[in-house]
């Protein structure tokens, strides 16, 4: 990165200034641009997509129009946002992420413009790896689970010979293989074992082994499991047998792969229904306690008592109740990544809501979310708040028909619908590239395309609506997450993390630092102008969030 500061100045080029050559993978400086929609230095998007205008080219060939499309996807690319990473000092509090194999993906710059084949096409290497505290890659899966990635396990399970009960990454190809996107010049085969190695891995692993040597400080972390792959921990966890084939298997992966300090086990959800098909019961959470402990032996047995061991948790008190969390702590858990995000989305919310409050918006309901609500039992629980870690969402939930009858506390309706609700590759889900293109103009201090900012003042929340189209988005912005960095701060946890990094071109990870307590030591952006709240009321005048 540079260390000339973009406050209002030009800059000298940075990594964030180079696309990645869809030929040969290698990083090359960016061909000349369109002129900006505003010539103002460091605006956050470019015009048009700086691969040949891809993105703009998909939205002509599916005539999706951000200001009145309501159930349609965008699948607007990463790589309409600039990165904007600013570097900060070090305090007691941690930022973390994760970041998904799967983003590095559009057929787009293989010329493939059918909706099938588009991705996001995120570059792996325009990632700061000074940006983060750490780096959480997601996700290995279990051998022999039988959701929604049964199919998708087994064939990683053959390519990587790992067999039943066994950790494994479920991409060959992006994993290991890749070079586009990851920081590679080109293909060397498909022959995966021989890759299946840290000092040879291209892919994902590849790029991580890179991005690690620039900040040998940054800590990796891998993540097993997720909302499609956790099936198989409920019968795995209630043997000592199978038990004892996992760990083994997560310390195999270890010795391939020693840049990993950290396992992060993201079970959805231990005694409480995650995705359909899961099985789960009372007995899951002390069996998760004993799979912690067992793992935490087999790595001290291995030699690697320097890896931790983290859980994703629900933030649902009803959730929380079933994880046996403070028995997960005393088995050797050392952070908790409470999963303060999708709170509201469609078609399973009964009503319209915030997918990420801080605080809550009725305190006497049983069924509300918050952030605040989710602290407060845990302090209650008994759980160190310094190992708990809250997230912030580099993504939207929406809802179509959507009317607002008040903003603080919000309330409303939606209609969820039978079909697509807009997004950017999954319904109801708008990505942070996108929300900065489409429908937030942060440098104008203001929403784009007819949509209105509001802040509801009792939740600690933004969402953006459109009244003519009525789509709803509840999102983080910088505000909120600067919030939530604070609120870290008063009530002594742990540090804050997102899903996901790849959704995000630094300024939400910018605003977390801040919100941290943490100083711009190398400043490519002014954050404080992007900390604005919206409107407050439905009849407030134009100007406040519009």
């Amino acid at each position: 990165m540079s260390d000339t500061t973009m406050q209002g100045r030009p800059r000298a080029a940075t990594l964030a200034d180079t696309v990645t050559n869809n030929v040969t993978g290698t990083a090359a400086p960016l061909p000349p641009q369109p002129p900006l929609r505003d010539e103002t230095p460091g605006e956050l998007v470019y015009a048009a997509d700086p691969h040949d205008g891809a993105t703009q080219t998909t939205y002509a060939q599916n005539g999706f129009d951000p200001s009145t499309s309501t159930t349609q996807l965008s699948y607007t690319s990463a790589r309409m946002a600039r990165r904007v990473y600013n570097r900060y000092s070090k305090n007691a509090f941690e930022l973390s992420g994760y970041y998904t194999d799967w983003s590095q993906y559009d057929g787009r710059l293989d010329g493939d413009f059918s909706n099938e084949a588009a991705g996001r096409g995120v570059d792996l290497m325009l990632l700061d790896p000074f940006a983060y505290d750490r780096l959480i890659v997601g996700f290995a899966g279990i051998v022999g689970d039988a959701g929604e990635k049964a199919q998708t396990i087994a064939r990683a399970a053959v390519d990587f010979s790992r067999r039943p009960d066994q950790a494994t990454f479920v991409d060959s190809w992006g994993d290991v293989l890749a070079y586009r996107n990851c920081g590679f010049s080109g293909w060397v085969g498909n022959d995966v074992m021989p890759m299946f190695q840290q000092s040879r891995a291209q892919g994902v692993l590849g790029g991580l082994r890179l991005l690690h040597a620039k900040n040998p400080a940054l800590k990796l972390a891998l993540a097993i499991g997720g909302w499609t792959m956790s099936q198989a921990f409920h019968g795995m966890a209630a043997s000592a047998s199978r038990r004892k084939t996992f760990c083994a298997s997560v310390v195999d992966l270890l010795k391939r792969f020693p840049m990993f300090s950290e396992i992060n086990l993201d079970w959805e959800y231990p005694g409480s229904p995650g995705n359909t098909g899961n099985v789960y019961d009372d007995s899951d959470g002390a069996n998760y306690a004993a799979l912690v402990a067992d793992l935490k032996k087999a790595l001290t047995a291995a030699g690697r008592k320097d890896v931790q061991i983290s859980i994703a948790a629900s933030a649902s008190v009803a959730d929380m109740e079933k994880a046996n969390l403070p028995g997960l702590l005393a088995a050797g858990v050392s952070r908790i990544n409470l999963m303060t995000y999708d709170f509201f989305g469609t078609p399973w919310a009964p009503a319209l809501g915030h997918h990420t409050n801080l605080h809550d918006t009725d305190p006497t309901a049983a069924d509300r979310f918050s952030i605040d609500r989710a602290v407060n039992w845990l302090r209650q629980a008994g759980v160190p708040l310094a190992k708990v870690h809250i997230g912030y969402a580099a993504y939207s939930r929406n809802a179509c028909q959507a009317q607002i009858a008040q903003v603080s506390p919000l309330a409303g309706t939606y209609s969820p619908g039978d079909g697509i609700t807009t997004g950017t590759f999954e319904s109801g889900s708008t990505e942070y590239y996108d929300v900065l293109t489409n429908y937030l103009d942060l440098e104008g201090g203001a929403a784009r395309n007819g949509f209105v900012l509001y802040t509801d003042t009792i939740a600690d929340a933004d969402f953006l609506y459109q009244p003519s189209s009525g789509l709803f988005m509840s999102l983080d912005t910088p505000r909120t997450v600067r919030a939530k960095g604070e609120y870290v701060r008063r009530n002594g946890l742990g540090g804050l993390f997102t899903w996901t990094i790849d959704q995000d071109n630094g300024v939400l990870a910018n605003a977390a630092h801040e919100g941290l307590g943490q100083r711009a030591s190398v400043s490519n952006i002014d954050m404080s102008r992007f900390y604005f709240s919206g409107r407050t009321t439905l009849d407030a005048p134009p100007g406040d969030g519009s």
